[in-house]
Formats: structure tokens, C-alpha cells, sequence
């Protein structure tokens, strides 16, 4: 895994910086929200941030990615590997209960979710981050990147109790100032613009 110093080093020798607010506090055990995910370069540059400022980044990622070679690279990344298709008693577990039970694995965990489900444009976004963290408990973190002013910031904090309308409306205006490295795949969920 690499060291926050290494990880910072990197993120700013790609000219990137982290601006807005303070780290909250809340990303030591968290849903991350995160968003454009239009390419996998934004996601490499929002985990060498959260890596840099020492953020215990998980990401949920198809079991099969967890396998020999590819595990070397996706487990120090903060990989865990989850198999949809896992059953109890001939049922397919459902997929908040499956991620919400990752918070007992972990004491510090940020678990981040990109709710566009795709790097395509899709203008309705997923909520499974919402039903996750209730769940699981813990509070909602935002954060944006954009990849024309290579900068990444911190938005809202939910404590997940808010109704998901409300937490949509205000994620929608503070995601709408993102933009990823291909900025014609992305956009905000129309019903709560």
C-alpha cells in the first residue's frame, strides 16, 4: 500500500491539489460518495488524494478482480471484492444488506460509491449509497473532482437520517461544478437538478 506521503507526492507531481474546507472528520467511517466517474483517471486521482491525506479508502469491486495476478494491484488499493451472485439459502443476498456488512469488517472505513453506476452519461442516478449508509449506520461524505482545474473538494456531509430528496437536491448542486476527464459523460440526476 502506498505510505499518505507518497500517495500526496504523486497526486501533486500530476498538478492536482485538494481545495475547498477541511477534511471532515466523518471520513474515518463513512459512505464516500464520489462523482464524475467518467473515466478510471478520475477515480486514480481521487484515490491518490484520499490515500495522501490518509483517508481508509475501501472500494467494493467485482470478486473476480480480487483473483491472482490482478489482487496485488486491487487489494493495496483498497479493494474488496464482493460476488453478486452470492446466495443464502438459495436467495441472492441483497446488495445493501451484502455492502452495508462491510462496516463490521472495519473500524475505519470510507467506503466510496459512484451513484451514476457507469462512466456513460446517465441522468438518473443510482441511490443504493443512501439505503447503504442507513443501514450501516453512518453518515454520507461528497466529494467532486475536476479534471479541468485538477482539483478535488469536499462537499456535504449527511448524517444518512436526512430524507434522500433533500440529500439529492443539495449533493446535485454541489456535483454539478464536477468535471471529469471526459466531461460529455457526465450528468447530475435530472429529478433533483
Amino acid at each position: 500500500m502506498l505510505s499518505p506521503k507518497v500517495a500526496r507526492s504523486i497526486f501533486k507531481f500530476h498538478g492536482w491539489s485538494l481545495v475547498g474546507k477541511p477534511i471532515p472528520e466523518e471520513v474515518q467511517r463513512c459512505v464516500f460518495v464520489f462523482a464524475p466517474h467518467t473515466s478510471n483517471w478520475d477515480f486514480y486521482h481521487g484515490l491518490m488524494c484520499m490515500r495522501g491525506w490518509n483517508v481508509p479508502v475501501k472500494v467494493a469491486i467485482k470478486k473476480y478482480w480480487m483473483r491472482w495476478p490482478f489482487r496485488w494491484i486491487i487489494k493495496p488499493m483498497g479493494g474488496i471484492g464482493i460476488d453478486r451472485n452470492e446466495t443464502k439459502d438459495g436467495k441472492r443476498l441483497n446488495q445493501v444488506d451484502l455492502l452495508a456488512s462491510v462496516f463490521k469488517q472495519y473500524q475505519r472505513i470510507a467506503l466510496i460509491i459512484t451513484p451514476e453506476g457507469s462512466r456513460s452519461a446517465r441522468n438518473e442516478w443510482k441511490t443504493g449509497f443512501y439505503h447503504i449508509a442507513r443501514k450501516a449506520g453512518v453518515p454520507i461524505v461528497t466529494l467532486t473532482g475536476n479534471f479541468d482545474q485538477r482539483t478535488i473538494e469536499f462537499g456535504p456531509v449527511f448524517t444518512g437520517e436526512e430524507q434522500l430528496d433533500d440529500i439529492m437536491r443539495k449533493m446535485m448542486e454541489f456535483f454539478k461544478k464536477g468535471v471529469g476527464k471526459y466531461p460529455q459523460n457526465f450528468a447530475v440526476d435530472h429529478r433533483y437538478a
